[in-house]
């Protein structure tokens, strides 16, 4: 399977809760029931962080210029 680098675990592209975006990951790949769908985000976005910008923000986001993005 070939990886894209702009998109590296082929996760639909759109904007995510932190909640979804682990649900996402845990339906695309599995998971152990044990850990939680935020926890799972948090693993992957420390490593990938590009993804960071398919999470929502709140208002009072402040950027972390791990990204590119934002």
């Amino acid at each position: 399977m070939k990886e894209n680098n702009d998109n590296p675990l082929g996760i639909e592209d759109k904007l995510y809760t932190i909640e979804e975006f682990g649900y996402a990951i845990r339906n695309k790949f599995g998971g152990d029931n044990y850990i939680s769908n935020v926890m799972i985000a948090e693993i992957i976005l420390a490593k990938y962080p590009i993804y960071s910008c398919k999470i929502k923000k709140s208002k009072s986001y402040v950027s972390q210029k791990n990204c590119g993005c934002c």
